[in-house]
């Protein structure tokens, strides 16, 4: 099978109070300004990133964008232009890891399928997971749930998903709060390689929150005034 058509790098969606930006190798700077966040990288990996390993993280986002169709996005506020962040979803690699997840799925043969393009990972093709990361100053004023409704309404209403899922470490409380907000339902937890609460560094057994929305599941809550 051939790939599928390239999805449009260059057309920005617009919520309420943020423009979002396909993550691409020109978006290198913005989103290495996301992670190197004291508030932000802590949550991804034992080490601050470097821009090098950024620069190949947004390379590698571009590729998903162009082959998968999707992935994250970097969301500025629409008055000031300044990065607010990053989120969105993306779809979830074929392996054991991600595997965990279908106990929490319906049992049909949709859950399992694979995406047709194998570049530049073979993926699921029915369902993908969505987040965000904000840098601290942007905290506590709803941008994460905007980040999500517009993930969720881009799932669902332009990719035809079936389900998304989010997951995060257990004692990422913030986080749980707004897959809550944004209307999905914490279904379980996973083990993977992450951070764990006391622990310095990432371990191989942290536990993962999961939070699921499946299509039909009713609207999401309102998006509140700002």
């Amino acid at each position: 099978m051939g790939d599928p058509p390239l999805a449009d790098l260059d057309t920005p969606r617009f919520t309420q109070r943020l423009r979002l930006e396909p993550v691409r190798p020109a978006k290198a700077l913005d989103l290495w300004r996301v992670h190197q966040d004291d508030k932000v990288w802590p949550w991804y990996s034992g080490a601050r990133p470097s821009l090098e390993q950024v620069r190949a993280s947004a390379a590698f986002m571009g590729d998903s964008w162009r082959l998968h169709g999707v992935h994250k996005w970097i969301a500025y506020d629409r008055g000031s232009g300044e990065v607010v962040g990053r989120g969105g979803l993306s779809r979830t690699p074929v392996d054991d890891d991600w595997g965990q997840i279908y106990a929490f799925l319906p049992d049909e043969p949709w859950v399992r399928a694979a995406h047709g393009a194998h570049r530049p990972f073979t993926a699921h093709a029915n369902w993908v997971e969505i987040g965000w990361a904000l840098r601290r100053e942007f905290w506590g004023r709803g941008y994460a749930s905007e980040i999500g409704r517009a993930g969720l309404a881009f799932a669902f209403d332009t990719l035809g998903m079936r389900a998304v899922v989010s997951c995060t470490v257990r004692h990422n409380v913030r986080s749980r709060s707004v897959m809550e907000r944004i209307g999905m339902r914490y279904a379980g937890e996973i083990r993977s390689r992450g951070m764990v609460e006391g622990a310095a560094g990432e371990q191989d057994d942290a536990p993962f929150a999961v939070c699921v929305r499946l299509r039909g599941d009713g609207a999401p809550p309102p998006a509140p005034t700002p």
